[in-house]
């Protein structure tokens, strides 16, 4: 093996500290207090339980996990070696903090394959999916992230708590699993957001209203945000891992270390832009309650892009 992850955080420069603090401390705080609100407006404001708050409320409980590792990731940089917690329990956080991460990947593409299908086959997504489905799609996910959990938290054996994941964590094997699922839910994520984005601007053609222009915002942003926080960090990963099975030059070594590190801390930003997502979600649920149903299955699907739209009643044969 040509390069190992046993960096310190003394080894890293400055400058990496001040992106950590930059990028961590609002994402920690602003996160936070955006998921928290979320969650307590979710289950204590909105009485039904839809596919749409099925959703929010495994990324929120997602993205809070991920939440509660940042906090002691910061504190690592600062005591080193001499980490006081526990080899366990920062086992623990470190599997939290890498796993999640993809908890939220899987969630989000989810949702999108969800808009899409309601949108361009409402009767199917009514017919094949259900809160019930939804609830047992987000229990699968969860079983795939706890057995990505033990997998961390058995193969580590960092010499520094959160920067030095030992080498069992690279595995060809493991890399190529986390590869190919981000490969498969930027492909779906892409494919499904322009069909959505099209069907949305022949719908604009055909009414007057603002509703679809204003959905298609939403959406390009969403997939904007999607690859801006994710892309980074997938590509440092592929690059520092031939490093580390050394198909690149071990030159590389600590600067990929660092661009991965820094990486991470963009994709740890998604926890705050979710809450985007929640927050307009939580508005359209609201709204739908208290409207008259519309006479348009593609309006009601598209309505509530980035939550669970219900299909009339009068709609479900």
């Amino acid at each position: 093996m040509n390069c190992t992850d046993n960096s310190s955080p003394e080894q890293f420069e400055w400058s990496h500290q001040v992106v950590m603090l930059v990028f961590s401390l609002p994402t920690i705080g602003i996160g936070s207090v955006l998921n928290g609100v979320a969650f307590c407006i979710i289950w204590c404001k909105i009485k039904q339980r839809t596919k749409s708050t099925i959703y929010m409320s495994n990324l929120i409980i997602s993205d809070i996990l991920l939440l509660f590792s940042l906090p002691f990731k910061v504190y690592a940089f600062y005591v080193s070696r001499d980490w006081p917690l526990g080899k366990r329990f920062c086992q623990l956080l470190e599997s939290f903090c890498f796993v999640n991460t993809y908890g939220s990947i899987l969630l989000i593409t989810l949702i999108c394959v969800d808009r899409y299908l309601a949108i361009k086959f409402p009767f199917l997504s009514r017919s094949i999916s259900s809160p019930r489905v939804t609830a047992l799609i987000c229990a699968s996910i969860w079983v795939v992230m706890g057995l990505g959990s033990t997998y961390i938290y058995l193969s580590s054996n960092s010499c520094s708590c959160f920067y030095g994941l030992s080498s069992e964590v690279w595995k060809l094997e493991f890399i190529i699993i986390l590869e190919v699922l981000f490969l498969a839910c930027v492909s779906l994520m892409m494919f499904c957001s322009l069909q959505i984005i099209h069907s949305l601007k022949v719908k604009a053609k055909q009414s007057s209203g603002g509703w679809a222009d204003k959905s298609t915002k939403i959406v390009r942003s969403n997939l904007l945000i999607f690859l801006v926080c994710f892309t980074p960090y997938h590509i440092g990963l592929l690059l520092y891992f031939l490093v580390t099975n050394g198909f690149l030059s071990n030159s590389y070594c600590q600067p990929l270390q660092n661009t991965l590190h820094i990486c991470l801390y963009l994709a740890n930003v998604n926890c705050c832009l979710d809450a985007v997502y929640y927050f307009y979600g939580i508005k359209e649920l609201r709204q739908s309650n208290s409207q008259p149903v519309p006479s348009s299955s593609t309006q009601m699907a598209t309505c509530e892009l980035k939550t669970d739209s219900t299909i009339p009643a009068s709609l479900d044969s």
